[in-house]
């Protein structure tokens, strides 16, 4: 029942904290929470400090690289130069960027949007001669976004599922038409299409009027052939297309790097708007001269560059350290499971010194209880002037119950050094078999009086490396228990070997219950063995403190005739 009521107070006290109690788990968790947050909240920063500062850098080798594409090319074609970069340096995923150029006035010229590069030739053996068009200027927004959909669309092997084509007009540099072809895998997916080719086009109102057959004026016949006027090459620059169409919504939503100023009032080359962080996004705006020819240095330059960058290091530095959060998260729950171990582990063994210092007390009282009731009644029978044939029995028994209480008090001292730690065995060679001699010589007396016949047998002698002391004390307890619970007439065996000495004698079985808590300090048995409660731990307790400090393990077993008590490394 006591065993049973132990292990029902263990289950509550796991359920509402073990031992360490539900607020200290809570506080030590919240801790390691707080440091866990804290410290990926300083890497994120220091992360995002450097991507801020390779940003800026970035943004200053994009005005030194496309102001001398521009310086190269004499300024004949800076909307192509600057839409083809914007679309180049679109490869950073957490920043995108718009490049516009001023003249020497600060009024703005021209700025990166979404174009049409076309290559043509007037003639077949004519050179390559190319026009940029603005998207802006022909399309809705509507359209464009459509437009950029279907420039988005890319199958998982990483072709193109479509084919995006314009015309210029035959007289003039106009567009004319743009239409957007379907491309097949194969010959049974062209005809599974049915007729029709063409998914979605455009045809400019203010060039061609042509009807089909039909009369429907909003494609025009040429289409069907594949051309409108002279073909060519296009190349589409949707900035931003190739990390996906949310990119390029992205940029193309944005109002810091769509709407550039008209003018400046100062020197756009000069111009430098602070950085500026809103809502964890980086905002930078930076400048540098265009000079189309060589002249003196007292010149002023002809153009200026702007380049608008909007930066997301905040972001960039949140997926680059996703394994760190998730490793540092892993270590951080590691770590509170560690030391709620080692916690709950000190607290409880700090509550068993507490409950085995109170069974300490409680025992050692008990255990002195009955001397001293003793030694008090026989010292009031002392007082009433007994004979004197009555008074030395009185004294002798006094003297034996102070004998008994003062073995009992060295007991106490040696285990409050064993369990001080101070105990440090000396080491010697004990020899087991010497040993047993010796202890069974001073147990003759009780031997002959049980007519108890003790077998020593020997095969090779157990050596011990320790403190012959100690080992007494340990191997005298187990003889001691050996002759006090055994019957009249009856035996004790023991056998000496190699690493290991066993002890059996015919006494009477240790219950089931006390067997597996035998050797615990002052463990209270329901009944002893003969029959009256008796404090069971003490001896056993001391004889296996003595053996662990010599690596030696100590087994006690009940056998078919009494118990067995076996010693060995």
């Amino acid at each position: 029942m006591k065993k049973k009521q132990s292990a029902d107070a263990r289950k509550r006290r796991w359920r509402f904290g073990g031992y360490t109690g539900g607020k200290l788990r809570a506080l030590i968790v919240c801790a390691f929470a707080v440091v866990y947050v804290l410290s990926m909240l300083l890497a994120t920063w220091v992360d995002q400090t450097g991507r801020t500062r390779e940003y800026g850098e970035r943004v200053e080798r994009m005005l030194t690289f496309v102001s001398g594409e521009i310086e190269k090319d004499n300024g004949s074609s800076m909307e192509r130069i600057l839409s083809r970069f914007a679309d180049y340096y679109s490869y950073e995923e957490n920043q995108m960027v718009s490049f516009a150029v001023y003249n020497a006035d600060g009024i703005l010229q021209t700025k990166n949007e979404n174009v049409f590069y076309y290559e043509y030739r007037e003639k077949e053996n004519s050179e390559w001669q190319a026009v940029d068009w603005k998207l802006e200027d022909y399309l809705a927004e509507e359209d464009i976004a459509l437009l950029a959909e279907y420039a988005a669309s890319v199958k998982d092997d990483g072709n193109p599922k479509y084919y995006i084509e314009a015309e210029k007009a035959e007289a003039g540099e106009e567009l004319a038409a743009i239409y957007v072809k379907r491309l097949f895998n194969s010959t049974d997916e062209r005809e599974g299409a049915g007729d029709s080719e063409y998914e979605w086009s455009w045809v400019n109102p203010d060039i061609s009027s042509e009807k089909d057959e039909s009369g429907d004026t909003s494609v025009p016949a040429g289409v069907q052939d594949g051309m409108i006027g002279p073909g060519g090459n296009v190349v589409v620059h949707f900035p931003r297309i190739t990390q996906g169409l949310e990119a390029w919504r992205e940029w193309n939503d944005s109002d810091y790097l769509q709407d550039f100023p008209e003018d400046y009032q100062e020197d756009p080359s000069i111009h430098r708007d602070p950085v500026i962080m809103e809502d964890f996004v980086t905002y930078r705006t930076s400048a540098t001269p265009i000079y189309l020819n060589e002249r003196p240095n007292y010149l002023e330059p002809e153009f200026s560059l702007v380049v608008r960058s909007v930066e997301h290091p905040w972001r960039a530095a949140v997926n680059s350290l996703n394994r760190i959060y998730l490793w540092g998260g892993i270590l951080t729950a590691a770590c509170v499971l560690l030391v709620l171990s080692i916690v709950e582990m000190t607290f409880r063994k700090r509550a068993r010194m507490e409950e085995q210092q109170r069974d300490f007390t409680n025992a050692v009282a008990h255990e002195m209880k009955t001397p001293l009731a003793v030694i008090r009644g026989f010292a009031e029978n002392l007082e009433e002037n007994a004979n004197e044939e009555k008074r030395k029995y009185y004294l002798d028994q006094i003297i034996g119950q102070t004998e008994q209480m003062d073995g009992m008090v060295k007991e106490m001292v040696f285990l409050s050094r064993l369990d001080s730690g101070e105990y440090r065995p000396v080491k010697e060679p004990v020899s087991v078999r010497e040993l047993i001699g010796e202890l069974q010589s001073a147990y003759d007396t009780q031997i002959e009086e049980k007519r108890i016949e003790v077998r020593i047998r020997c095969g090779e002698d157990f050596v011990i490396s320790g403190d012959r002391r100690f080992l007494e004390k340990a191997f005298g307890n187990l003889i001691a228990n050996a002759v006090d619970h055994n019957r009249y007439e009856g035996k004790i065996r023991i056998d000496i070997e190699k690493d290991r000495c066993v002890i059996e004698n015919t006494g009477e079985k240790i219950s089931p219950e006390d067997l597996p808590r035998i050797c615990e300090l002052f463990y209270t048995g329901d009944k002893s063995r003969s029959g009256q409660e008796k404090h069971l731990g003490v001896g056993l307790y001391l004889a296996d403190r003595i053996f662990r400090a010599h690596r030696i393990k100590l087994k006690i077993a009940n056998t078919e005739d009494g118990v067995r008590t076996t010693a060995e490394m």
